[in-house]
């Protein structure tokens, strides 16, 4: 038997093992499944396949996960706007805010529970295969006006860049510039998962 076999076999195991989460599918897909099931492992293996790499690591307890819709056609500008709160910008940094993938993504807010120097942020999110997305983190703080008040959030790219929401007393800020940065241990740091190769 090879390795591949050995595996396919601890799979079905497993499977057999855990089939009481079918329960979870109406009555309706369980019988597609059963009467297509080729095509029903097909899209089985195709969600394998495809789940964020995020998932494969342990996150933090606390960690906020929110899909959301990003136009990445708007300008940095245009998508702070649209999050109505006070401004506290650097134009010439805001316009260096990185592109980004995808049309809807999952959007991870990590606590960073503890001191993260700005020199550390990149290996802080890549230890949960997490990337920056400043323009994803934007369009969940639209889309959520009040996400920020319980969570403050932040991200950082190239050359100490950031980009933070949050709420100061009743003012609802946004804030964008360069800075050699200390995130304190209430700082939420968002991040999309790696895109796959």
């Amino acid at each position: 038997m090879s390795a591949q076999q050995k595996q396919i076999t601890k799979l079905v195991a497993a499977l057999v093992e855990f089939s009481d989460q079918f329960g979870q599918m109406s009555t309706e897909d369980c019988q597609w499944a059963i009467q297509n099931t080729k095509a029903a492992i097909g899209l089985f293996v195709e969600a394998v396949r495809n789940r964020p790499i995020a998932a494969l690591v342990g996150l933090p307890e606390g960690t906020v996960i929110r899909r959301v819709k990003v136009d990445r056609s708007h300008s940095p500008q245009k998508m702070v706007n649209a999050t109505g709160r006070r401004q506290y910008i650097d134009k010439d940094i805001l316009a260096t805010m990185p592109l980004g993938e995808g049309d809807e993504v999952d959007v991870y807010f990590v606590p960073t529970k503890r001191f993260v120097l700005a020199s550390e942020v990149s290996a802080f999110l890549a230890q949960y295969g997490l990337v920056p997305d400043p323009r994803a983190q934007t369009a969940v703080n639209e889309a959520d006006p009040t996400f920020a008040d319980d969570h403050p959030n932040g991200t950082q790219w190239s050359d100490f860049c950031y980009l933070t929401f949050y709420r100061w007393y009743d003012e609802r800020d946004v804030y964008c510039n360069r800075d050699d940065r200390v995130w304190r241990g209430y700082w939420f740091l968002s991040g999309v998962p790696t895109p796959r190769k």
